[in-house]
């Protein structure tokens, strides 16, 4: 193994994908939160992927002296087609997550972002649970590092597999977003959304627990004459049940609930933040989260979460946080009711302002554990 740069190099692969968005926006937020480092401590990050992945990413970020590319690789293509310079070939030292095929002279450090298949092993076939447990039983066999996204799910890790090899470490990931400039009242023009309303940003698969929502807003309407707008955004398919989604839209029309809830399904991630600030609040009902991307987007702009009380939403902690049992629509509908009054809708720009001071620090502390994790993972491959 060749010895290490002063600098380190992290090989970064991107993906976009519509049916795993916290995954895509995972790989992202990581790149541009290393980005973040003084200079004496940053990194050089070498991109992968999928050209349209990288030309997406890039053409927003490739001005950023970190993101490393060379003239014969798929990110210096696509800088070249964007007009940007092309850096010289820099040598991977660590490559992450590992989806992608092992680069020589790489010390390869590998993702496992939760056990949902063991949680609920009823939304997944017998194939796809046994073929996630062969996958994490071999990386669990050899040295090295593997990265897990909470604690919770690192202590499974070490619960599932007590003779592990592996060293699990702790990445919390944090959402990037940008909330300096005012936000624009287009977005909510463009999708006829009202002034006031509760956000929930899930893809709408059976165990993010849109259902939840639904039956409690049902509850609060029919018994209580309270009518909650609900606005949802995410893409509206579900590859492990496909019918889910038309037992949702059944729901609402039996429910006469149409006139109060509002489908986006997938839209641009600039619309989704927009709708994100305009919200009262934002529901996150989900009954088994890695590390929830909705709560970091909330923690990134100051709003008030309902949030299923779940032991990772518990480690996650954001403020200005209701906890409610996720498999009781009664409880939801009991919370709801007794803070829609109060709630404001959006922007708030002090609140806005708020978390983007105490995001600063963690966005540095998050990007230096990650290089110690990488660096950790160097060290332990000369041994």
């Amino acid at each position: 193994m060749r010895t290490s740069p002063i600098q380190l190099t992290i090989g970064i692969e991107l993906i976009d994908d519509p049916a795993w968005m916290g995954g895509t926006l995972y790989l992202r937020n990581l790149a541009i939160c290393l980005s973040h480092l003084p200079e004496s401590e940053r990194p050089k990050v070498r991109l992968f992927g999928a050209p349209n992945v990288l030309s997406g990413f890039l053409s927003e970020w490739g001005h950023l002296p970190i993101f490393d590319s060379a003239a014969d690789s798929w990110p210096g293509r696509v800088l070249r087609r964007l007009g940007l310079p092309i850096k010289p070939v820099v040598p991977v030292d660590v490559v992450y997550p590992g989806f992608g095929a092992q680069i020589p002279g790489a010390v390869t450090v590998r993702w496992i972002p939760d056990f949902q298949h063991r949680y609920l092993p009823h939304l997944f076939s017998a194939d796809e649970i046994a073929a996630r447990d062969r996958s994490i039983g071999d990386i669990a066999k050899q040295s090295g590092v593997v990265v897990f996204s909470s604690e919770v799910a690192a202590d499974d890790f070490r619960r599932f597999y007590p003779a592990h090899h592996a060293v699990p470490r702790v990445w919390h990931f944090c959402s990037l977003l940008e909330t300096t400039k005012p936000a624009s009242p287009t977005t909510l023009q463009k999708y006829g959304l009202p002034e006031k309303f509760l956000y929930l940003p899930n893809q709408v698969w059976v165990h993010k627990n849109h259902i939840t929502v639904l039956k409690a807003l049902a509850r609060l309407r029919h018994e209580q004459g309270m009518i909650i707008p609900l606005v949802c955004t995410g893409a509206q398919s579900d590859r492990r049940n496909e019918a889910h989604f038309a037992s949702l839209l059944q729901f609402i029309e039996e429910q006469a609930l149409r006139d109060q809830v509002h489908l986006l399904g997938l839209i641009d991630r600039g619309e989704q933040v927009d709708v994100l600030r305009h919200a009262a609040a934002v529901v996150q009902p989900s009954l088994f989260e890695g590390w929830s991307t909705v709560v970091e987007d909330v923690r990134a702009t100051g709003r008030p979460v309902f949030l299923s009380d779940l032991p990772v939403h518990r480690e996650q902690s954001p403020e200005r946080c209701t906890y409610f049992n996720p498999e009781s629509e009664q409880h939801l509908a009991s919370v709801l009711a007794g803070q829609w009054l109060g709630l404001q809708p959006g922007p708030d720009y002090v609140a806005e302002k708020n978390a983007r001071e105490a995001l600063q620090n963690r966005i540095l502390d998050s990007a230096r554990i990650f290089c110690d994790i990488a660096r950790n993972a160097l060290g332990m491959s000369k041994v």
